[in-house]
């Protein structure tokens, strides 16, 4: 059974993500004082998607 997370985009759009097609999570800017994660996509060609949420938050998320 898919595992779905919701985030909202840098641009305030709310997306729900299936964390079986998830490789990565990870802080986005961070070095810059940033609170965003990029999250990094497991397919043949790399793609990703900067949301607002926190690695944290993302995770607490797929836990419940």
């Amino acid at each position: 059974m898919a595992n779905w997370i919701k985030c909202t985009t840098m641009d305030g759009i709310e997306v729900r993500v299936n964390l079986d097609h998830v490789a990565i999570i990870r802080p986005h800017k961070r070095d810059r004082g940033g609170t965003a994660s990029e999250i990094v996509f497991s397919h043949d060609a790399p793609s990703s998607l900067v949301v607002r949420e926190d690695q944290e938050r993302l995770l607490e998320a797929a836990k419940s």
